[in-house]
């Protein structure tokens, strides 16, 4: 892939920085090869802030290497091979368990657009901490009291967490395939965006928008915001902070997202989806991103 424009990424969320040519369009439709490979890391990071205060920091990552198995006349068949997982935590169990992760691959077809079909064996993504469970939950066998068993539930939370990411990263990286948009146009799109504050997903709109062509770099940027709403958003967080009202700008939520495509390759260059939500003083965001690996400092 041609060498990115680091400057490039400056303007990415400038609604006003557009180019001249604002009759321009793309259309994100794949071109993949087959046999075709191209590797990237996927990250997820979660993280609190008191003021400016870091209260808690968590980093999942893996190697994706995203290969062309197949391509016929209607639909591409993209095997993933996931590898190399790290984490980034002072809890000891979850760096053990993450340590002995086992490389996994599951397949999905997609449409000749892009357009994700169907995960052909997602249920693979199991098969990756199967055998690291037993080990890291075996000094917990004979132990009782609330706090084993909030360690166990820690454990078997992140397996969950690591297992929904593997697929989560798929639907992330083919979620602008097949569609077309113009240059400084919004699109809205509705959506429901699980929140730590609700067990039950909130209602909302993604707000989608070309925000930049480089014809240059055979480059384009679409940048997205979500906005949900906002009485169910307030609702929630009374009942899971317990309060009886939300004061006045004690409350603000931040949902946005970008893909950095290269328009001659078909390849995603950078792709993210970062949420992050304010009660007064405190700070929760979650980032997840993913990074074409040559890019990588």
């Amino acid at each position: 892939m041609r060498k990115f424009v680091s400057g490039f990424i400056i303007c990415l969320f400038s609604l006003s920085a557009l180019a001249a040519e604002s009759d321009s369009s793309v259309v994100f439709k794949a071109s993949f090869l087959k046999h075709e490979v191209q590797s990237y890391e996927v990250s997820r990071t979660l993280y609190s802030l008191q003021k400016k205060d870091t209260i808690s920091y968590e980093r999942i990552s893996f190697r994706a290497d995203v290969y062309v198995k197949d391509s016929t006349e209607d639909y591409d068949v993209l095997l993933w091979r996931f590898s190399k997982f790290s984490i980034n935590t002072d809890d000891q169990c979850l760096k053990q368990l993450i340590e002995l992760a086992k490389p996994v691959e599951i397949s999905c077809r997609i449409s000749k657009p892009g357009v994700l079909m169907e995960f052909l064996d997602g249920e693979k993504v199991s098969t990756c901490l199967e055998e690291a469970l037993p080990q890291v939950l075996a000094p917990f066998a004979n132990q009782q009291g609330s706090i084993a068993r909030a360690q166990v539930a820690h454990i078997y939370d992140m397996r969950e967490t690591l297992e929904t990411l593997m697929l989560r990263s798929v639907n992330l990286f083919l979620q602008v395939y097949g569609l077309g948009y113009t240059l400084g146009e919004i699109v809205d799109v509705p959506t429901e965006v699980n929140s730590p504050f609700s067990s039950k997903p909130i209602k909302g709109i993604i707000r989608k928008k070309l925000t930049k062509i480089d014809s240059e770099n055979h480059l384009a940027v679409l940048s997205s915001a979500t906005f949900l709403d906002n009485d169910a958003l307030k609702k929630a967080i009374k009942e899971y902070l317990h309060l009886d009202s939300i004061p006045q700008g004690y409350l603000n939520q931040e949902n946005m997202g970008s893909v950095v495509m290269d328009l001659t390759t078909s390849w995603p260059l950078w792709t993210f989806e970062q949420r992050e939500t304010r009660t007064g003083d405190n700070k929760y965001g979650e980032l997840v991103e993913i990074q074409y690996i040559s890019l990588i400092p």
